[in-house]
């Protein structure tokens, strides 16, 4: 009876407790609790990229498990490994050195689900014939790290066994889980069958000198690829380095690369970003591939061989050096369809499908029906195009040359193309299709320059210029016969002064260039090679020369398309939210293997609808034609009555707004775009390893983000403690009142 008393304060004091117990766990750690984190999780304060142990290559070799190998067989000192006959099974979490040489077994690692291994390769040769040399079938994690001052060596056989076929075994050093190559010393890893390196999980490789042989991928990762600190040289018959699943990451943010591939030199079905380090690569298709997007902001880019350079649905370089040699596209933004005339699509390069050396489908890189059932609606398609895809360039170094290509572009977007910032320098031969930049001037997209330096020198018979609403000025130039490769482009200012130079490699019948020096109003002088010319700057967008068939969207107002927005915005409404902007139905169809054109424009040109694109080299009087009414249903009449000629509120001219250059040659306005805006998808990414600025504001956001998640979660589980109690404490009284 006396328990009954004190039932309802039992029942107070326990909920109470409960409802104290819950903000405190949810708040503890502002509250000066130490949270006790394993090193290794995601959450690891040091970097969204890599964990304390990804990074950490050094070795305490007191207390670890030492395996020997001894030509067919090895011996183990120490408890948590056990041979199996020619092969060396490790089967629980530890530390385990190996040394020696095994002629044809395996060093598998088959422990718990949840262990963690560290492996430390310290002079070691391992060769199976069948199967993969390292192979991981079961662990949380495995940490292989190279030796200091050691030479190890990994090779695997031409054919699988059945058994080894049946578990998907893709490369000489196989992981079904997550794998971490660190360490100083070197790995030498030759396959004869299939991948060097393939992992079903995350790959990171923060360390060594890595040299890969292989008939497939140099290194295939199912989830993602993490590299830093590394020196790695890859030999490859199909894509250098690759990430299979859908939205699978690529990043690096320092080290080197050097790839030779048969196919891509970078494969990714997700995100490609490189914040630090150095890629050169030769590639027989594109030298960089993403499903997704592309974003450089720091390091350097040297494709020196490749069909298409770089290619995704957005290409964005906020800094570093790209210099680029292909042979098809330099910069391929490639969303909308092959159903629009120049677009990219499923045909470039090796062809819409794509297989491993399996034979087996590669997982995101074929579309789910064929071009064409994916075009119902022209208009639709170019408006999605245009909101999805686009190049922006706003600091760093950019060259791209073509000497070879008939129906090339420099930039070619589907989409908008952006110069805010940094040197761009473009040379196409100036006979065929070649257009220095392309872009979806058809489907309603613009192509601005609000800062920097572009010399861009291709055909005029596809040339485009920028839009009138350029916050810098900018000048098309159309010569009457095809300058001589190695000429000299020099613009003068009245005084004499050389603004802008460059010996351009290839010839070139029209060239595109702008720089900050350039004023509306102002006089000039433009040579090239024995052309001489005097421009007068005009308008915003001034086309001159001979030639009357450059394409200018001078006239066109509006800005990015999606924007009209707020003068503060600069060209920033183009990049609307990655969760509209970044849309999954195209990064499933938009960008697939072999992405690119899928058709020669000529032949698009042809099978597109009349009157969509008049044959520009038959304009009498070198004069467009009238589009027809309802041509462009995007701009209808009246579509923006608010704008004053000449003036463009969403792209303001003056230097405090930073639409101007900076003095490094960047966009002072891209510290004030929000990360997301910059580049969908990459949020959290390529921003935590960037810039210092890009890194801090995606940080604060992030930390933000966080704690506001946390509150409302405090929020509700106090609610319904609180809820619980007063339950409890009805049920009390009624109990007191009816016992």
């Amino acid at each position: 009876m006396h328990s009954n008393r004190h039932f309802d304060r039992i029942c107070l004091a326990v909920l109470i407790c409960t409802v104290l117990l819950t903000v405190l766990f949810m708040n503890g750690e502002s509250l000066g609790i130490q949270v006790v984190r394993d090193q290794d999780t995601d959450r690891n304060e040091g970097s969204l990229w890599f964990t304390e142990n990804d990074l950490d290559g050094s070795w305490d070799r007191e207390g670890a498990v030492w395996i020997t190998l001894e030509g067919s067989t090895a011996s183990v000192k120490g408890n948590g490994a056990y041979v199996k006959g020619s092969d060396v099974v490790i089967a629980s979490s530890g530390r385990y050195i190996v040394t020696g040489e095994l002629t044809d077994g395996s060093l598998i690692v088959d422990a718990h689900n949840n262990s963690k291994v560290w492996i430390l390769l310290s002079g070691v040769s391992l060769t199976c014939r069948s199967d993969a040399a390292i192979r991981i079938d079961q662990a949380d994690k495995v940490f292989l790290t190279l030796a200091e001052g050691t030479e190890n060596v990994v090779t695997s056989g031409a054919t699988y066994s059945e058994e080894a076929l049946s578990d998907n075994t893709g490369g000489a050093i196989f992981s079904h889980d997550d794998l971490t190559v660190n360490g100083s010393g070197s790995l030498t890893v030759s396959a004869s069958c299939k991948h060097g390196i393939d992992a079903n999980d995350d790959l990171v490789i923060t360390g060594g000198t890595v040299v890969i042989e292989a008939p497939a991928d140099g290194i295939h990762a199912s989830d993602s690829l993490r590299i830093c600190s590394a020196d790695l040289t890859i030999n490859a018959g199909d894509d250098g380095l690759s990430t299979g699943e859908e939205n699978a990451p690529l990043y690096m943010e320092s080290g080197s690369v050097s790839i030779t591939a048969g196919g891509d030199g970078i494969h990714s079905a997700g995100d490609i970003t490189l914040a630090g380090g150095s890629l050169v690569i030769s590639a027989g298709d594109d030298g960089i591939h993403s499903d997704t997007s592309f974003l450089i902001t720091d390091g350097s880019v040297v494709i020196n061989e490749s069909y298409e350079g770089i290619e995704a649905l957005t290409i964005d370089q906020q800094r570093g050096d790209i210099s680029i040699v292909s042979s098809d596209d330099g910069f391929n933004a490639n969303g909308g369809s092959s159903g629009q005339p120049g677009m990219g699509g499923f045909g470039g390069g090796r062809g819409g499908s794509r297989q491993d050396a399996s034979g087996e489908q590669g997982a995101g890189e074929m579309p789910e029906s064929p071009p064409e059932a994916d075009i119902t609606d022209t208009e639709a398609s170019a408006e999605s195009s245009a909101s999805d895809t686009w190049i922006h360039i706003s600091g760093g170094s950019l060259t791209i040359l073509n000497g070879t290509g008939r129906d090339a572009d420099g930039l070619d977007s589907n989409g908008d193309v952006l110069i805010s910032g940094g040197t761009v320098r473009i040379s196409l031969i100036g006979s065929g299709g070649n257009s220095a930049i392309d872009y979806n001037s058809e489907g309603g997209a613009s192509c601005l320059i609000t800062g920097g330096t572009v010399i861009a020198c291709g055909a005029s018979s596809m040339a485009e210029a920028f839009d009138e609403s350029s916050a810098q000025c900018a000048v098309l130039l159309s010569l009457s016969q095809e300058t001589e490769a190695g000429s000299l482009f020099d613009l003068l200012s009245e005084d004499g002064t050389s603004l802008l130079s460059w010996e351009v490699p290839y010839s070139f019948t029209s060239v595109s260039f702008s720089c900050p020096e350039m004023e509306k109003g102002g006089s000039y002088t433009v040579k090239a090679g024995d052309h001489e010319e005097s421009v007068t700057l005009t308008a915003m967008s001034t086309s001159a020369g001979t030639a009357g068939t450059a394409m200018s969207s001078g006239g066109r107002t509006g800005g990015f398309r999606g924007g009209g927005g707020r003068p503060d915005q600069d060209a920033s409404a183009a990049y609307e939210d990655p969760a509209e902007s970044s849309s999954s139905g195209f990064r499933r169809e938009g960008a697939r293997k072999g992405g690119g054109r899928g058709r020669d424009r000529e032949a698009s040109f042809e099978e597109s609808s009349a009157g969509e694109m008049p044959e520009m080299p038959e304009m009498p009087g070198g004069e467009p034609p009238e589009m027809p009414d309802g041509e462009m249903p995007q701009m209808p009449d009246g579509e923006m009555p608010q704008m004053p000629d000449g003036e463009m509120p969403q792209m303001p001219q003056t230097p405090d707004q930073g639409t101007a250059g900076t003095e490094d040659g960047e966009d002072a306005s891209l510290q004030d775009l929000p990360s997301d805006s910059q580049s969908p998808g990459m949020t959290g990414r390529g921003e935590a390893a960037g810039s210092d600025d890009t890194a801090s504001s995606s940080g604060s956001g992030e930390a933000a983000e966080k704690t506001s998640s946390y509150d409302v979660e405090t929020y509700l589980l106090s609610a319904a403690s609180f809820i619980v109690l007063a339950a409890g404490l009805a049920a009390a009284l009624a109990f007191r009142r009816h016992r």
